[in-house]
């Protein structure tokens, strides 16, 4: 965890201190090494938090990207069930951010306990996951140019098919590598993926990184892309066609004269 309660307040981190949990108020202490992030630990192997999965590196950057108050906020449901939310806005709306593999029923009392909620997927914990990903966003079928929207199956690729099921917005983050899109450049780009209920039916649409971070910290927009329009190139026959109707207006004039 990156805050504990130190003499009141929550704290980072620092060599040789210790704290409390916010979530149980046992006792932490600060884990500071030069190979993991700094972080707080709980003095036993037990953690009060099932849900709980170590923070890597690609946790911390998206959790900075949003006020301190707002990352690792205790959450109790009515029945005292405890779970502590990666980010949970003003608004209440929580975001989750997932490097490891979680299996389906885990997600879905996840998304039960948490009810407004996104999950945001780190799309380069495994290597093949982008190139077949790169695959089915080549060829799947285009819904919609503006924003543009793609239609894909749910066992397309093996990390849509992880996800099936969710009734949360999913958003993967592949980093700075990107499936090739050639009208989207020099910017990160996260993909989208809702899953439509009682279909097998999945729609993929790019969205602009800054513009996540936005709409969530200020009530932003969501930006897509627009697919460019390209002209057909005339083919021979249309051409043929177009200097036979010239032909043709041409004998006419000259028929009248």
């Amino acid at each position: 965890m990156k805050f504990a309660l130190v003499e009141g307040g929550r704290k980072e981190a620092t060599p040789a201190s210790r704290g409390e949990c916010p979530g149980c108020g046992a006792s932490v202490i600060a884990k500071c090494g030069t190979k993991k992030l700094w972080h707080w630990a709980h003095s036993s192997v037990r953690n009060c938090d099932r849900w709980w999965e170590p923070e890597t590196a690609w946790h911390r950057g998206w959790k900075n990207e949003f006020p301190a108050p707002w990352q690792e906020v205790r959450c109790i449901a009515p029945d005292g069930e405890l779970h502590i939310a990666d980010v949970k806005t003003e608004a209440g709306f929580v975001l989750e951010f997932q490097h490891s593999n979680i299996s389906p029923i885990e997600r879905a009392s996840r998304e039960s306990y948490y009810g407004s909620m996104v999950w945001l997927v780190d799309g380069g914990r495994l290597k093949n996951d982008l190139p077949k990903f790169q695959t089915t966003v080549q060829a799947a079928p285009v819904i919609d140019a503006a924003p543009l929207r793609l239609l894909m199956h749910d066992r397309a690729n093996p990390l849509v098919e992880r996800w099936a099921g969710s009734r949360r917005p999913v958003f993967v983050d592949f980093g700075e590598s990107q499936p090739e899109l050639p009208f989207i450049a020099d910017e990160q780009v996260l993909w989208r993926l809702q899953y439509l209920e009682k279909t097998n039916n999945v729609v993929a649409t790019p969205v602009s990184r800054s513009s996540f971070i936005g709409y969530f910290r200020n009530g932003g927009r969501l930006r897509g892309y627009r697919l460019p329009q390209l002209r057909a190139r005339p083919t021979m026959r249309s051409g043929r066609r177009g200097f036979e109707n010239y032909m043709q207006r041409k004998e006419a004039r000259r028929r009248r004269f």
